[in-house]
């Protein structure tokens, strides 16, 4: 096989593998609420794009589907590095990148910035590659192989060999991931629980106290209460969807749109630095300076949308 052929399995080979330990590895993957949860994946995947209607039923079990997608990765990979069934492993590389092309990196303009398209293109050259080998080598095929449903013993038993290895590294590297954490996106405060917690802070007495009524109409989000300085909760506005509120500071508090600008998908926010993160194309934007994109394939920030805190009562409030 020449050596161009050689390098290119390597690279997609071992590509591959990582890929698929990769998601293993990740806590947050397989748990919903985490920040990189496969669920979120799949429903960001769906907006405007020609794979939307596949993406749409694999929402429906996201668990299963990145199970799925994470072994296959692996054995397409070992199969590719180990020279079995070379062919039909280029093939589904060349299907896993064709789907992701029209899915996950549909809307990266220009096109040549979405790396699934020269993978899908990669498993192709590689896939011609082969034909093109094993048409100079016939004439020159060992003796008769006994044959199980049109595939000798030994291909089956290789075949074998790498779906259980595929398993077996799957399994270690979700042995291996570390502990789970959030999106950072708390659940919203309950609005009808504001006295009983006011009650209950230091320094109140047990006796029940009046509960202010807000000056400003419209929708209690949370309170500053149950809103710490450096802490968000997740919201829906009706105007566009998926939001989050963000306390920066004892008095300033901030909303955004969490569809990202990049391709949709719903941003997490890092406590730890206090940004939002999308979990599908590593966009970062900063909830400080108007939700600026500072990382990633964006630099549309996300939407802003208006919350008021009314002062009386703590609370913050989406204005009707």
């Amino acid at each position: 096989m020449p050596w161009s052929i050689r390098i290119l399995r390597a690279f997609l080979g071992v590509t591959f593998v990582f890929a698929g330990v990769q998601k293993f590895l990740d806590p947050n993957f397989f748990r919903a609420g985490g920040g990189d949860y496969i669920g979120t994946e799949l429903a960001g995947f769906a907006t405007g794009t020609p794979a939307a209607p596949l993406m749409r039923v694999l929402e429906h079990a996201p668990v299963l589907t990145g199970i799925a997608i994470a072994l296959v990765e692996i054995a397409v990979g070992l199969a590719t590095l180990a020279g079995i069934g070379m062919l039909a492993a280029s093939l589904v590389g060349f299907g896993i990148n064709a789907v992701l092309w029209l899915s996950a990196t549909w809307h990266t303009r220009p096109y040549f910035l979405g790396s699934d398209s020269i993978y899908a293109v990669a498993w192709l050259a590689l896939a011609a590659g082969i034909v093109q080998v094993e048409h100079a080598r016939r004439g020159r095929v060992a003796g008769p192989i006994e044959r199980i449903d049109g595939i000798s013993r030994r291909e089956f038993a290789r075949g074998s060999l790498i779906a259980g290895v595929a398993v077996a590294l799957g399994v270690a590297s979700k042995a291996l991931a570390g502990p789970p954490t959030s999106s950072g996106l708390g659940n919203l405060a309950d609005p009808a629980r504001r006295s009983a917690a006011r009650s209950s802070a230091p320094g109140s007495t047990a006796a029940p106290t009046a509960t202010p009524t807000p000056t400003t109409p419209g929708r209690v989000l949370t309170t500053l209460d149950a809103l710490p300085v450096g802490r968000a909760v997740g919201f829906t506005d009706p105007q566009v969807g998926p939001a989050v509120v963000l306390r920066l500071a004892n008095d300033q508090v901030v909303a955004y749109s969490r569809a990202c600008t990049h391709e949709g998908c719903l941003v997490g926010y890092d406590q730890s630095s206090e940004i939002l993160v999308c979990p599908c194309h590593g966009a970062e934007f900063d909830p400080a300076h108007q939700a600026a994109a500072i990382a990633g394939p964006t630099q549309t920030p996300l939407e802003s949308v208006k919350v008021v805190v009314d002062r009386p009562t703590g609370d913050v409030i989406l204005p009707s």
